[in-house]
């Protein structure tokens, strides 16, 4: 009998010892899969053991009470308390490279929380952050250049909706399954950068499921090749052979080097300044004919506006020609009195004001992009809904081609910002919903044969628009006011210094975003921040331009092309040809060949793979090849 009732206890403590409800146990449980344990501890703290690596990577400790864990169909289930809020937890392995954490509930969410908590990185790790394009800093790294707190879906700053690092050969990547409310907080803790997922409410309410999806490769392309395969899984993957399909004129976009050739005046009178009648005349039939003259053929030139005239003649020679457009500000019909007559001019929205502006949750109408007045001083415009966009570019878009034919159009902000909501009654929007409505507007755009640009981009918006201008190089490391100084041309002593620290340097920066997206759009850089922003560096800009395949983008005025056309010309003969072979290819793998990351290799679905240095010294391949300093060698497969 005591036998027995010894059984009926042991078996009572072994059930409780699961739901994790036992007391004084050691409370954590763990699962394995392949070379891959995961274990989840009483402190809510997940840590992976890998087999391979003999490595345990363990998170810090949760800022919410964990309770109830068991395992339940080879999955761990738990409890997490967050702030008014119980939701259920599952954690469980995808592959046997891969895990996933689910949290499920409902029910008002009143402050943003944090779980799970962020991998704990230690010294001799170096973070994987989208920045742009991509950088990879070490994790003790003096004076990161982070911003603290952005949301995931905010191309200017953060264009990928993951956080990631390598340690001892090991890639740890955590993608956020549905990254529209939430955000990224990277907090330096005894002098180690510590990156965490943060959720935000959906209009004040948990919303549904929040997911993150963790990968472990040996190799960055490794790693990012099953990220993208998640991806394309849930529709972000749309290649521009695919996009072509319904916007034909796209093909012409494969090596195209990006123009703006602005008017002094233009811009003068744009941010209220006085005309300068010494500037040169923006010619553009002579323009086109000295770039053709140079060699320069494959071209997208963008500008404020053309004339139906201007543009037929620059599609006659092949050239793309675009129009920028917004539809993220307008300017308030109360202050128009007050504001300089070219802003009030170009706001062609304001007559629908405010019925189309985004309203916030406090019942204010939201604050966007500052304009000059009268007086001098700048006053701020209106945001308008992202609903209210998509129907006033189906308003204002087939008019302005009826006008004058475009081939192309960017539009600005949109794509390139953090999403709102809109509290609105006539158009109410949460931050998914806003989403889904700048996706219909690129899509419209294409669907009416327009190749469509963006401003930075992000890749919940890559699968709907062809090309954008910024992600190349993040606003942290571009030239102060580069939004209002298009026509920007310094000398090497004037340069910010975040800029050559960072932009230029090989040692950070990587091919994140083309490892995913490549194939997808082309990147260029940011107007004010081009590649003949300053023309003594022309040529270090053009290297990592090369490396991932991109022609470069160009924006100077009429003054500054007659002095730099040569060595426009001659950036042009570097980027555009390697363009052309790769620029519609996926980016498949990416490697160091030197150890201080000063020669670099990225190789291309067709085959082709590029070599470039990064030094100001030449560099000899074991063939015997020389890869000049700051120049390429390309290999192409027999």
């Amino acid at each position: 009998m005591y036998k027995y009732a010894v059984l009926f206890l042991m078996c009572v403590l072994s059930a409780f010892a699961a739901r994790g409800d036992l007391p004084n146990a050691d409370n954590k449980l763990s699962i394995t899969r392949g070379t891959l344990t995961l274990t989840v501890s009483a402190d809510g703290a997940i840590s992976l053991f890998d087999k391979l690596s003999g490595q345990t990577f363990s998170q810090l400790k949760s800022p919410c009470e964990i309770k109830n864990i068991s395992e339940f169909g080879g999955a761990l289930c738990f409890d997490v308390c967050a702030p008014n809020l119980i939701l259920k937890a599952k954690l469980f392995f995808v592959s046997d490279t891969s895990f996933e954490l689910r949290l499920s509930g409902s029910g008002v969410m009143k402050n943003a929380f944090a779980y799970p908590p962020a991998w704990q990185n230690i010294a001799g790790d170096i973070g994987i952050y989208p920045l742009g394009t991509g950088y990879a800093f070490p994790v003790d790294m003096k004076d990161m250049p982070l911003p603290k707190s952005i949301p995931l879906c905010s191309g200017v700053h953060w264009s990928m909706a993951l956080t990631g690092f390598e340690r001892g050969g090991v890639f740890l990547v955590s993608g956020v399954e549905k990254p529209f409310d939430a955000r990224v907080l990277n907090v330096s803790s005894d002098g180690i950068m510590q990156t965490q997922i943060e959720w935000l409410s959906q209009k004040g309410e948990f919303g549904y499921d929040r997911a993150i999806r963790f990968f472990v490769g040996r190799k960055l392309s490794a790693v990012m090749a099953q990220y993208r395969d998640w991806r394309a899984s849930m529709g972000y993957i749309k290649t521009l052979k695919e996009k072509a399909k319904t916007t034909p004129a796209l093909a012409k976009l494969e090596g195209a080097a990006n123009f703006w050739i602005w008017d002094e005046n233009d811009l003068n009178e744009l941010y209220g300044r006085p005309k300068d009648p010494s500037a040169p005349a923006r010619d553009i039939r002579r323009i086109s004919s000295e770039m053709l003259a140079l060699g320069i053929t494959d071209v997208l030139w963008n500008y404020l506006s053309e004339n139906r005239e201007t543009c037929e003649y620059l599609k006659s020679l092949g050239f793309l020609v675009g129009r920028y457009d917004i539809y993220r500000d307008v300017l308030p019909a109360d202050i128009a009195h007050k504001i300089i007559p070219v802003r009030v001019k170009r706001s062609v929205n304001t007559k629908y004001w405010p019925e189309i502006v985004r309203i916030e949750a406090d019942g204010s109408r939201s604050k966007a992009w500052q304009v000059h007045g009268l007086d001098g001083n700048l006053y701020y415009q209106n945001g308008v809904c992202d609903i209210c966009a998509l129907w006033l570019t189906k308003k204002n878009v087939p008019e302005d081609l009826a006008k004058v034919p475009y081939s192309s159009r960017l539009i600005d902000v949109q794509a390139g910002t953090a999403l709102n909501e809109c509290y609105s009654k006539e158009h109410p929007a949460a931050r998914e919903k806003s989403a889904e409505y700048i996706r219909l507007q690129n899509e419209y755009l294409a669907s009416l044969g327009l190749v469509v640009g963006v401003e930075c981009g992000q890749e919940i918006h890559a699968r709907s628009y062809h090309f954008a201008e910024g992600l190349l190089n993040p606003t942290e490391f571009r030239i102060p006011e580069a939004g209002r100084r298009q026509n920007a041309c310094l000398k090497l002593s004037e340069m910010p210094d975040n800029t050559l620290k960072y932009l230029l340097n090989s040692e950070y920066r990587i091919p994140l975003w083309e490892l995913v997206y490549h194939d997808c759009v082309v990147n260029y850089p940011y107007w004010g921040s081009s590649a003949c922003c300053c023309p003594e560096i022309m040529q270090k800009q053009d290297a990592f331009s090369i490396l991932c395949g991109y022609p470069q983008l160009y924006s100077l005025d009429v003054r500054h092309w007659e002095t730099l056309k040569e060595q426009i010309a001659a950036s042009y003969k570097r980027c555009s040809p390697v363009a052309k072979k790769v620029g519609f290819e996926r980016m498949t793998d990416f490697d160091y060949l030197t150890k201080d990351k000063k020669v670099q290799k990225t190789t291309f679905g067709n085959g082709v793979s590029v070599i470039v240095n990064f030094s100001d010294s030449g560099f000899r391949l074991p063939d015997g090849r020389d890869v000049p300093a700051w120049g390429y060698v390309i290999d192409e497969k027999k």
